[in-house]
């Protein structure tokens, strides 16, 4: 990559596609824990309940139902704690069907003790606002909605379960009848802005994170930066000293192959000099304008910098009339990218012992250009093939690369509006599309 880009990208990174929020290991361990809790407190409370409900508010308690519920429930609670402690795993769907165990329990126990004109059928609400904060939007209406139905399912019962005191269709069953009306309204309510709120707090989260990633890559890239004005450095004097001693050579040797040789490595030499010298001047100079190419002039010029140092490899370009189009980047960018795409095609080639040429194709399409660079390789699999081009991320053995090339592409595209994509090839291999808008004239 060239350095004025690389200077660009460690002072502005790009911006990363914001994942969709996950439940993780984690967060369902912690859900867990608070659920192990929450259980304990409801039906120890209902448990005391009973009594009262019997002595003060003269329901007919059916303690030979009530208490085999709440024996279940508790002994149920204490096996998952256990459990919880043995480390088990937990998944979304089981925390789901706890509360919705926990609901139909709290059911049985109220019809059991009161049903409707039970007062203490307020704790229903207290597993529908725990759905709501904690749980994902569709099993919380999901199980607002069995509350809702455990509730009305109290109406049903038959007469004699509630006190002596309710007479059908009086006062007090409008009251009731007005209850079920407020939970359903205040369940529907919680449910629906508790689930937003959270969402919108998530969102925030993810942003946060966003940004947390985009300032830790623009730091590595500063000090990248920083560590490539010492490199350009550093390297200016044994380069003048390699140059001086291939002319030397190409002038005194008679043989016309080591004076090719000689001639390539002054030209290779002469190449890292420049590159050293744009290096080490490229963070104090900003372009007044953007940059323009013709991008089939800049790819056969990349393709043959990239072949004088690999001879041996072989390169096909198939040139479309989107080779003449504009595009919004410099000449050195292109011929850098390509010169990387290459370098790792040609590592690919031959990790998998192919003897098929590397293909290089030019295309216009929907108003963009497209540069495909397709290698016979073993390809890259599905888990690796979506991020290739995170910082850092390679294929390759350590020490053969440090998995920067294709990040860099990525970003560079990303400031002028392009794109890459990485697909498999049809019927090995792999292919690097870049697509860039066309420049004007």
């Amino acid at each position: 990559m060239s350095a004025r880009a690389l200077t660009d990208i460690a002072g502005r990174a790009p911006a990363r596609a914001v994942e969709a929020p996950v439940l993780a290991e984690d967060t369902r361990r912690i859900l867990t824990r608070w659920l192990i809790g929450l259980r304990w407190a409801v039906f120890l409370f209902l448990s005391a309940t009973l009594p009262l409900g019997d002595q003060l508010f003269g329901f007919h308690v059916r303690f030979a139902i009530a208490v085999p519920v709440l024996v279940l429930i508790i002994a149920w609670n204490a096996w998952m704690h256990r459990r919880f402690l043995a480390g088990a795993a937990v998944t979304s769907r089981g925390l789901g069907l706890g509360v919705a165990l926990d609901l139909v329990a709290i059911g049985a126990v109220l019809a059991a003790s009161g049903g409707a004109a039970n007062p203490f059928s307020a704790v229903f609400f207290v597993h529908v606002a725990l759905a709501a904060s904690l749980l994902p939007a569709r099993t919380t209406f999901a199980l607002a909605a069995l509350a809702t139905g455990l509730f009305a399912s109290l109406f049903a019962l038959p007469s004699g379960t509630c006190c002596p005191s309710h007479p059908a269709n009086g006062a007090f069953s409008n009251h009731l009848y007005g209850m079920l009306l407020a939970f359903v309204v205040s369940a529907g309510l919680v449910a629906y802005f508790l689930t937003r709120v959270r969402g919108a707090l998530d969102d925030r989260e993810q942003e946060i994170t966003r940004l947390r990633r985009e300032a830790e890559a623009s730091t590595r890239f500063a000090a990248l930066g920083t560590l490539a004005a010492g490199t350009a450095h550093e390297l200016a004097t044994p380069l003048g000293t390699i140059a001086v001693l291939a002319g030397e050579i190409r002038e005194a040797a008679d043989l016309r192959e080591a004076q090719a040789h000689a001639a390539a490595i002054g030209a290779q030499v002469r190449r890292c000099r420049d590159i050293a010298t744009k290096m080490s001047a490229a963070s104090a100079v900003e372009p007044a304008t953007q940059a323009q190419t013709m991008i089939g002039a800049s790819v056969r010029k990349g393709i043959e910098a990239w072949k004088r140092a690999h001879p041996e490899t072989q390169v096909t370009l198939h040139e479309a009339a989107g080779s003449e189009a504009r595009v919004a980047l410099s000449s050195e960018d292109v011929e850098a990218a390509i010169c990387a795409l290459l370098d790792n095609a040609r590592h690919a080639t031959l990790a998998a012992r192919s003897i098929e040429p590397i293909a290089v194709t030019i295309t216009r399409e929907d108003g963009a250009v497209k540069v495909v660079v397709e290698d016979g390789g073993a390809g890259v699999s599905p888990e690796l093939r979506g991020r290739l081009g995170e910082p850092f991320l390679t294929t390759k053995e350590p020490g053969e690369g440090m998995g920067l090339g294709l990040y860099l592409i990525r970003t560079l595209l990303g400031r002028v509006g392009g794109q890459l994509d990485v697909a498999p090839r049809d019927p090995q291999g792999t292919r690097i599309i870049l697509r860039l808008a066309e420049g004007r004239a």
